[in-house]
């Protein structure tokens, strides 16, 4: 197992994909080796930064996207398995980058896989399977973007998708295909648009969710309007004295850009 999550690791490379260095042998027990990030996983990471901003927070959600994104284009495809807040790596930069891919598996087309894959079982977590991994242990990208639309709830609101339910409860609510209800995320109110969003990541017809690159295209815009607001709910005597207009519309400009990068 331990060689197969090595081999999808290795050949998975990209900048929000959390670096393979290697493997070690400790006390005859094999060890896959990446880069010391002091920031820890996104969950660790926003709980001990209450300062962070709703455009910090989407913007590691964006790299988290363009990761798995990477993941799902890749020739043959291979889907990750277990998308949580805990799998999202904050590097040293502050790019967000997966991690552990322990139950990935390379997609070869419908409803068929290689044999390299990590996992014998569903593998994920309770609150971000999906309905038919819970059914029939099906392997498709789909089952990410509906883990995805957890990660984003988590992220936003603090709270894990069904986080008031007991681990059965959690399996029932699944199988009869509800959602987390906004009550119970009140960081993020009902009234945001990302909660259009969560349903359709979460439809019960994995064929009718988005695809990674369409849920990233509705992610980035609300990463720059959060940006935007950010900049016109600064001191305005503060902005005046560091930039002149000239300088503060470039700069916003850049920042767009790279937000949307």
């Amino acid at each position: 197992r331990i060689i197969r999550e090595a081999v999808i690791w290795k050949t998975a490379s990209h900048p929000n994909i959390l670096p393979f260095l290697g493997y070690q042998i400790v006390g005859e027990v094999p060890m896959l080796v990446s880069p010391w990030c002091q920031n820890g996983n996104l969950a660790t990471f926003v709980d001990s930064h209450p300062e962070l901003t709703r455009n910090d927070k989407l913007k590691l959600l964006c790299d988290a996207a363009r990761g798995l994104i990477h993941l799902h284009s890749h020739k043959p495809p291979i889907f990750h398995g277990d998308i949580k807040p805990q799998n999202i790596i904050v590097q040293d930069s502050l790019q967000g980058a997966l991690c552990d891919f322990g139950i990935s598996k390379v997609i070869l087309g419908p409803g068929r896989h290689s044999g390299l894959t990590t996992s014998n079982n569903c593998g994920g977590t309770l609150g971000y399977q999906a309905k038919e991994l819970l059914e029939n242990d099906a392997s498709t990208s789909a089952v990410d973007v509906y883990a995805f639309g957890g990660l984003i709830l988590a992220t936003m609101s603090g709270k894990p998708p069904f986080w008031k339910k007991r681990d059965t409860a959690k399996i029932l609510a699944i199988c009869e295909d509800r959602m987390p209800d906004p009550v119970d995320h009140t960081q993020l109110p009902r009234t945001d648009s990302l909660w259009d969003l969560l349903r359709t990541c979460w439809n019960s017809e994995p064929s009718a969710r988005p695809s990674m690159p369409m849920v990233l295209q509705r992610v980035s815009p609300l990463c720059v309007i959060a940006f935007i607001r950010a900049l016109i709910s600064s001191a305005p005597g503060q902005l005046e004295s560091e930039m002149t207009p000239d300088e503060l519309l470039i700069s916003s400009c850049r920042s767009t850009i790279l937000l949307l990068d």
